[in-house]
């Protein structure tokens, strides 16, 4: 069965590696209280892709949650996912992870007004391409309207920057396309980014 899974999914999928090393029935997952505002998320990244529970405290949204910390952040009620999107048996109650070793943090259920809303600074939306080291995607990022598109991407800050509409095929299986509403987006892993263009793609679709 391992070795199906391998074939199936990649070597580099961490799924398949952990579910190797959960043996027998795992104790159902016990909400433990958490401080502020707590957030159903996704994270993404090239061989990983886990959902669960992100306190992001007193701050209004991910990005400004993830743009201001250091170090690891803990997830509670974590489930490790196949590429797919499939939950697998792995589970835990907590798990720490690098966010800057993550692609993307997806929202679940995501209020677009209030994850991109700046009461203070007009944004325009511009389509864009991206290719990461796991995903090509499309995506609609929020910019400052008198703000540079060429400028704001090559910017360094801030690291997470926020993306709707997002639609990401996985390279390592061209098969798997996941859509997510609103997400943010680690900056270190841009490969390539272009504006998407009127005409570039079919219907919007991923490459």
């Amino acid at each position: 069965m391992a070795d199906q899974q391998r074939e199936e999914w990649g070597e580099g999928d961490a799924s398949a590696h952990l579910e190797e090393l959960v043996v027998g029935p795992l104790p159902e997952l016990v909400s433990a209280p958490q401080i502020g505002r707590v957030e159903s998320v996704e994270l993404v990244g090239p061989y990983l892709r886990m959902s669960g529970q992100l306190s992001i405290g007193q701050f209004r949204r991910i990005s400004d949650f993830l743009n201001n910390h250091e170090g690891l952040v803990g997830i509670r009620e974590a489930t490790m996912l196949r590429r797919n999107g499939e939950p697998t048996k792995v589970r835990s109650p907590s798990i720490w992870v690098a966010p800057h070793e993550l692609t993307m943090v997806a929202q679940v259920q995501a209020d677009v007004a209030a994850t991109t809303g700046d009461l203070q600074v007009p944004k325009m939306t511009v389509p864009l391409i991206v290719v990461t080291p796991g995903h090509t995607l499309t995506a609609e990022v929020y910019i400052s309207q008198d703000a540079d598109l060429a400028t704001f991407i090559e910017s360094p800050s801030p690291l997470f920057i926020p993306l709707t509409d997002i639609r990401a095929r996985s390279l390592a299986d061209r098969r798997i396309i996941s859509r997510y509403p609103f997400a943010v987006l680690n900056r270190r892993h841009i490969v390539a980014a272009t504006e998407l263009l009127p005409g570039m793609l079919r219907e919007r679709e991923v490459l």
